[in-house]
């Protein structure tokens, strides 16, 4: 038994952001809540005790070298199944982000080519992120004089997902088709988005008691770069965002794999300026109280009590007494 997952991704929302190695990195990461969540008939189906290995160049040859410079996020999983044999599962991932007449046509593709290669069965997959009621592909159908070919593929649409119920899932990958649906809905508006992805990384992440923190640190760096925020935004998520990550997710700054997301990078860097402005602070004062020492120390050579000088240099009579001592 073989299975594959086929995704496919086609725009892009925000500068510079690479929505193929965001899916890529939370799929590799978590792995088994990913088959559980898209796929539960598969998951059932695999006995994860036995281990995960991920197999990437296989897929290269027989898949990505068609592609023709595509971008797609790639996956070949080598798992053993429950009634102890052991199988591929091969996971083509691509995030399908608009309608495409095409689309079922390649799934179809996809197909044989893995079929012909691995002569394996086949679960295939294909997760619809818009929220277009259009984007509904159909069985690929083929007809030539007799010859007769009808392929059907499972789908997950974005679309007919019901928020409330996604919000109440304790899979982590209902949070990350929530921040998905999210990054549609604010496509067009930085201050919603500003707000749900707070939200989002507040409620769900950072406050959530029963989150696992391998849940939490792999949605927390997906949400922070998948819901994409100009640089004004982000210092502002950090700074309401920051007595949470310190009180109730001490251990994200120490997690080396998240530190460089957005607006923990944010945090860090207003963490050091305001150490250095505090040093600066600190260093005034003693300035200062340098100052506050020598002129107690020249009044009481011209002969100034000790309690005159405390009271006209503001010092306590302890340290103007010290600094007397040192005078004589």
């Amino acid at each position: 038994m073989g299975e594959v997952l086929v995704l496919e991704k086609r725009v892009s929302y925000s500068p510079g952001t690479d929505y193929d190695a965001l899916w890529k990195k939370i799929i590799s990461e978590l792995f088994e809540e990913f088959i559980l969540f898209f796929a539960p008939d598969l998951y059932e189906a695999i006995d994860f005790g036995k281990g995960i290995v991920f197999l990437e160049q296989e897929l290269h040859k027989v898949i990505i070298k068609h592609k023709k410079g595509k971008k797609i996020a790639d996956k070949i999983v080598k798992v053993s199944l429950k009634n102890g044999e052991e199988k591929y599962v091969f996971i083509h991932i691509e995030i399908q982000g608009k309608k495409d007449p095409d689309f079922s046509k390649r799934m179809f593709t996809y197909f044989y080519r893995l079929f012909d290669r691995f002569q394996e069965n086949i679960y295939s997959i294909a997760i619809l992120t818009d929220l277009s009621k259009s984007n509904n592909p159909q069985p690929f159908q083929y007809s030539f004089y007799g010859t007769e070919l009808m392929y059907r593929f499972n789908t997950y649409k974005f679309n007919e997902e019901d928020i409330p119920s996604l919000k109440k899932s304790t899979n982590p990958f209902a949070i990350a088709v929530l921040a998905g649906i999210y990054l549609h809905q604010t496509e067009k508006n930085y201050h919603k988005r500003y707000e749900v992805k707070k939200k989002l990384l507040k409620d769900f992440i950072l406050t959530n008691p029963n989150l696992k923190s391998i849940y939490a640190e792999a949605l927390f760096y997906f949400i922070d770069y998948l819901l994409y925020l100009p640089h004004e935004l982000t210092k502002q998520l950090t700074k309401d965002l920051s007595i949470n990550i310190e009180k109730e997710a001490k251990h994200m700054l120490y997690s080396e794999k998240i530190k460089e997301a957005p607006t923990l990078a944010e945090y860090f860097k207003t963490v050091r300026e305001e150490g250095f402005e505090k040093g600066i602070e600190k260093g005034i004062e003693k300035g200062k109280m340098e100052e506050k020492r020598n002129l107690a120390a020249e009044l009481l050579r011209e002969g100034f009590s000790v309690e005159k000088v405390a009271k006209m240099v503001k010092l306590s009579l302890d340290e103007v007494k010290e600094i007397e001592k040192i005078c004589e």
